[in-house]
């Protein structure tokens, strides 16, 4: 081989030895740092379960300690940039009470269980104050808490943070539209719960045990539209089918020539008689909506529709 062919060929062997083992350098490191990252993952994992600031657990997991009603009073709250207290139980006095009577319980500085559709956290209660949906408006009827609006899309939340574990939420799949469709046999008998004629259609199903006697109740979301007047329903209302039975119907609550549509947002056994109340949610089309808690057998809601629902 010529002397010059011979320099070429060993000048790129050199070239070429260096590049491959910065290669192999570079590729040990990116799985060094793969693998550190995956540890501090961990870490921060346990540092966050751990912390008392971000504090994670399941709605009502049995880790939030502490006593429920009947053993403790207990205010629940739905969040409107505060919360907004729906009802109450008065331990002292044993009676259910609604709404304003229920922003004295708690105190400013004490702790507070907020609860968004994934995770609960603990937070400080603050002064009175207006909620969002009542702006503009001289009402102090809610609690202010620090960062209610930021992070989480808090839902709900309870006093004491334990009155948490009497909360049941209804599962989104609710109102989801493979699960609201009506058979034949359930148009008939919701038909006939409205005592109104036309064609009857759902917004809401959710099998759950109501009355804790064993067997799944059915909640339905329903309402009559009206052909001669589409921005009104005829009728509509939240109906539950006791035992599942579609023969055994009993109207929660409904309301005529309205836009308003009802749903059960969950349940709340608010007095611990283990015969929850049903939390109702009435939206009308503006996207407007009141809330209140509703006790079987009354026949009536408990206090009056919050954000001035009517």
């Amino acid at each position: 081989m010529p002397t010059h062919a011979l320099r070429m060929l060993l000048v790129g062997a050199f070239a070429l030895g260096p590049a491959c083992n910065r290669g192999d350098k570079d590729d040990k490191k990116d799985e060094k740092k793969a693998a550190d990252a995956k540890t501090d993952a961990k870490t921060d994992a346990k540092a966050d379960e751990k912390g008392e600031d971000s504090l994670q657990v399941a709605e009502g997991d049995a880790a939030v300690e502490g006593p429920v009603p009947p053993e403790t009073s207990m205010v629940f709250f739905t969040i409107e940039g505060a919360l907004l207290p729906l009802a109450c139980f008065d331990k002292d006095k044993k009676k259910v009470l609604a709404g304003d009577d229920c922003l004295a319980m708690v105190p400013p500085g004490t702790d507070v269980r907020v609860a968004s559709k994934f995770s609960s956290f603990n937070k400080k209660a603050g002064d009175k104050t207006t909620p969002t949906c009542l702006a503009g408006e001289d009402k102090k009827n809610a609690i202010a808490v620090e960062g209610i609006t930021a992070g989480a899309d808090f839902v709900y939340a309870t006093w004491p943070p334990s009155g948490i574990k009497t909360v049941t939420r209804a599962p989104d799949e609710a109102s989801k539209p493979e699960k609201t469709r009506l058979g034949d046999t359930e148009k008939q008998k919701l038909l006939g719960a409205s005592k109104v004629d036309g064609e009857i259609v759902g917004n809401f199903t959710w099998e759950v045990d109501v009355d804790a006697d064993g067997k799944a109740d059915k909640l339905f979301g329903v309402s009559v539209p009206n052909p001669a007047f589409p921005e009104a329903h005829k009728w509509s209302g939240l109906v539950l089918a006791k035992g599942g039975s579609l023969d055994d119907l009993v109207v929660i609550e409904s309301v005529k020539n309205k836009p308003d549509v009802f749903e059960a947002r969950g349940l709340v056994d608010i007095d611990g008689d283990k015969k929850s109340e049903i939390w109702v949610r009435r939206t009308s089309e503006d996207g407007s909506a009141g809330e209140r808690l509703h006790r079987i057998g009354t026949g009536d809601g408990i206090g009056k529709w919050t954000c001035g629902a009517a």
